[in-house]
């Protein structure tokens, strides 16, 4: 039975490798422990099947008590898929392939399949999972200090959890490091992820943020990326319908499983589904908290105080009355973490591997199938108070106070995002100071933005320099604003050189135009030399401004039709200009073909486009509402509009606030524009009251 094969590993992995603490086997490498610079890992040919466990395969649930099952289940291969992956791991061993991620849903096997490739195909490599003392730093400091041996796999299980977090580019900068020295190799990256994990690491941030992913973004770009499929069909059950009669988990699983989904029915997915669906009000108030606290990113282990006092606000009065008295919450947290036959509940208590400090509080981990859910099911919805507040209090890392914050931020939930912003500075992280400086600024507390800029520009931050140049350029000390913009180059930041260079040429004050965009252009930066040029031209020094154009172009600069038509036009060169042009009005701008809430976006069906944005419940969501919003603004349904602008809000659409902030000045309400502006929107949806 499977019981008797964990206390067997139990007593067998206590000397090293895998040991088991509480609920879950952890992996520990008692050859990282050493100092010897022994390479990590161990050799994959001599691992068992309770070794898999230890790299976070999902454990199947328990068969009946009177049958004798191995560890894991048979393994069900599926054509197309384990083909494929076994072929690109086997690739490794050649040295042509070098990161391979594997991506799925929760529970789709993505774990399973890699142990059975990497078995297969490299039973005379070594593997090693860096979890310890956590998984970036175990990670980018063992490949820094050349303790990856060649012929070794990196598992990367969960890759997101190496790369998201605040090491992250630091990890993505070493492996990269080691997968550019071929005296270090040959080593395969083996990961998996969501594929909402793959698309934030991989997709181009803002452009007007700082790019927090583009290591990360490099290093996936070396990668193959195989899909693992979210069932099996009927045909491949029927193939395998003799492997599945050997074992009374598969032929439980293959019975019970919609759609072929067989390896979710295994992991326990359906069962957590049915728990969370049928949670009292005090568990699941404590689930939504921590499905919001995850989705908004916060990190994998959450605070026992932050789901205590975050999960009152997810409770109507009536639920508060009828569950508030008695310790509800211990009664919340037995119901979530009980065991169902042998698999994991809805929450797991997070337990301090050897050596590490002991924990100020017990914290739990989310059952990543229920993560998942919840990044669906609850996307257009925003936290209440009670979440924005317990986060604030007991989230201890920077990263987290500033993710979170972002989150609030980007809701409208201004005086929240303040304070999350504020105990990031508290806690050591002196960037929040640029965040609280721009609420500050939005809310026209202009002194108030300047200090915090300068706090900023105290602790190092180059960049600060460069905002308080814009402030002093708004309040008219044209001289400070100079001084500072020098000062901000001096340190990396010359594009306020060439931010002002165009706030003074809009004042009139050409001269101090071309002096900023000279200095700028003595820097290297181009479009210090568009600026130039079109000054030059306007001044009709046009042999000038052709030689700067030139030298624009060459620096790559002028890329868009719209900066090479404004050129030409600069230099007297109409139809150049309107040649420039003509291909973005010739191919206008189509709504993207896959949308289905723009597909039903036509006169009189704008109820059918709405249902469509509101099913597809999806990272583009917010902004299919924002679209059908202004539909509905433009003929006349401005109730219809101000649902869907809140709607996209609480998801996280600050432009929808924008637009939220037009209504009421189109209905004539300004006073309360100007408040929802400024201070923006209670957690409740209400308009925030002055925080400032």
């Amino acid at each position: 039975m499977v019981h008797q094969h964990v206390t067997a590993a139990r007593d067998a992995y206590t000397a090293g490798g895998n040991q088991y603490f509480g609920d879950q086997y952890i992996y520990v490498d008692r050859q990282s422990e050493v100092s010897t610079g022994a390479p990590l890992g161990r050799l994959i040919g001599d691992l068992g099947e309770q070794d898999a466990l230890a790299l976070e395969v999902h454990q199947a649930f328990a068969a009946g008590a009177s049958e004798q099952v191995p560890v894991l289940p048979v393994y069900l291969p599926r054509p197309g898929f384990d083909d494929r992956l076994r072929a690109a791991v086997g690739d490794a061993a050649h040295g042509s392939r070098m990161v391979v991620v594997v991506v799925g849903d929760s529970s789709t096997g993505k774990t399973r399949a890699c142990w059975e490739a990497i078995r297969a195909e490299l039973p005379d490599w070594r593997v090693w999972h860096p979890l310890t003392p956590e998984r970036p730093a175990a990670l980018a400091e063992a490949v820094r200090a050349g303790r990856v041996a060649p012929r070794t796999v990196i598992w990367l299980n969960e890759a997101q959890f190496y790369l998201q977090p605040a090491g992250g580019e630091r990890v993505a900068t070493e492996l990269q490091s080691l997968l550019a020295d071929p005296t270090r190799g040959p080593v395969l990256i083996l990961g998996s992820m969501w594929p909402g994990f793959r698309q934030a690491l991989t997709a181009g941030g803002d452009p007007a943020k700082p790019d927090t992913h583009r290591a990360a973004r490099t290093l996936l770009d070396l990668a193959e990326y195989i899909a693992a499929p979210s069932g099996f069909t009927a045909a491949q059950l029927a193939d395998l319908a003799a492997t599945i009669e050997t074992d009374p988990r598969l032929r439980t699983a293959s019975t019970r499983a919609p759609s072929g989904r067989v390896t979710q029915e295994l992991a326990g997915a359906p069962e957590l589904l049915r728990r969370y669906e049928h949670a009292t009000p005090a568990a699941r108030a404590v689930l939504w908290a921590a499905m919001d606290a995850r989705r908004l990113g916060h990190n994998l282990y959450l605070p026992e105080p932050l789901l205590h006092d975050a999960a009152p606000g997810y409770l109507n009065d009536d639920e508060w009355d009828r569950v508030g008295g008695g310790d509800w919450f211990r009664a919340a947290l037995e119901e979530l973490t009980a065991r169902h036959r042998l698999l994991p509940g809805p929450l797991v208590e997070h337990r301090a591997r050897p050596g590490e400090p002991p924990l100020p509080h017990r914290r739990y981990r989310l059952a990543d199938y229920l993560e998942q859910h919840g990044r669906t099911e609850r996307l257009l919805i925003c936290p209440p108070a009670s979440f924005w507040d317990a986060a604030a209090q007991h989230s201890r890392a920077p990263h987290d106070l500033l993710v979170l914050g972002d989150q609030a931020r980007s809701r409208g939930r201004y005086r929240h995002a303040a304070h999350l912003y504020r105990r990031a500075v508290d806690v050591g992280d002196s960037d929040a100071l640029m965040d609280l400086a721009l609420l500050r600024k939005e809310a026209d507390d202009l002194q108030g933005a300047e200090q915090f800029y300068r706090r900023a520009a105290e602790a190092g931050n180059s960049d600060a320099l460069a905002k308080l140049a814009l402030l002093r350029a708004e309040a008219g000390d044209h001289e400070s604003a100079e001084r500072l913009a020098l000062q901000a180059t001096d340190a990396g930041y010359p594009d306020v050189l060439v931010i002002l260079a165009k706030l003074w040429t809009k004042a009139g004050d050409h001269e101090g135009a071309e002096r900023l965009a000279e200095k700028a252009a003595e820097v290297g930066h181009p479009d210090a030399l568009v600026h130039l040029a079109w000054l030059r031209a306007k001044a009709g020094d046009h042999q000038s401004a052709e030689r700067l154009a030139r030298q624009a172009a060459g620096a790559e600069r002028l890329e868009a039709p719209e900066d090479q038509a404004w050129l030409r036009e600069g230099v007297g060169d109409l139809q150049g200009a309107e040649y420039h042009l003509r291909p973005a009005s010739d191919a206008g701008t189509p709504a993207a073909p896959g949308d289905p809430a723009r597909k039903q976006a036509k006169p009189g069906d704008r109820e059918g486009a709405e249902r469509a944005a509101l099913r597809a419940a999806d990272t583009a969501a917010p902004r299919r509402m924002v679209f059908l919003a202004s539909l509905q603004a433009k003929a006349g349904d401005l109730q219809g509009a101000e649902r869907l602008y809140r709607l996209a809000v609480d998801a996280g659409n600050i432009e929808a606030l924008l637009r939220l902030t037009w209504l009421r000045k189109r209905n004539g309400d300004h006073q309360g524009a100007e408040r929802l502006r400024r201070f923006g929107l209670t957690a409740a949806g209400d308009v925030e009251e002055p925080w400032t």
